[in-house]
């Protein structure tokens, strides 16, 4: 199951956010790899980013009626630049349930995240407050084409992750 969830976050908690990470981008090395992103920047953040988490979880709830329970896994928050894109990829085993929220885009076009569930292809833009909430990371594929842009745009992403502590996939068999 994919979502995209328009406003999930306020113009203001963006702008916050945004700040926040130019300002600890200071002090932190990029964990990205170039072979995954290209042209990006990425780290996982301070607890002003981290308390989202909990704060998101209830809309976790409200998009999927069978995820009663999940637990923070971690966040994220990558800057994409010109000649970034995000390799195809599902997440590890104990991040089935992904966020995706354009904090901040000075570019002039799309660029939407792509996701491949059950055989087909989905594609959803965000604009800055946007969120795509990705049931399932683990197992689907999902990724970012080639951004192109003018040399001093970016696209700043923020990235939350959880794990459902009692989510059957429907394609799981059970004997129960």
């Amino acid at each position: 199951m994919i979502h995209l969830i328009k406003g999930i976050l306020t113009k203001e908690e963006c702008e916050f956010l945004s700040k926040q990470f130019d300002i600890e981008k200071i002090n932190n090395f990029s964990s990205d790899i170039k072979a995954d992103t290209n042209e990006s920047f990425g780290f996982r953040p301070s607890h002003n980013f981290n308390k989202y988490l909990e704060i998101l979880k209830p809309r976790i709830f409200e998009f999927n009626k069978e995820v009663t329970h999940i637990e923070n896994i971690n966040t994220y928050v990558r800057e994409y630049y010109n000649d970034a894109f995000l390799v195809k990829h599902i997440d590890r085993k104990d991040i089935s349930v992904t966020m995706s929220i354009c904090l901040e885009s000075t570019i002039d076009t799309e660029w939407p995240l792509f996701a491949k569930i059950d055989g087909k292809e989905y594609s959803f833009n965000t604009n800055v407050g946007d969120g795509i909430l990705l049931f399932g990371a683990d197992k689907n594929i999902h990724w970012r084409n080639t951004l192109n842009c003018k040399e001093n745009q970016r696209v700043l992403q923020f990235f939350l992750h959880w794990s459902p502590s009692n989510f059957l996939i429907k394609n799981t068999k059970s004997l129960i």
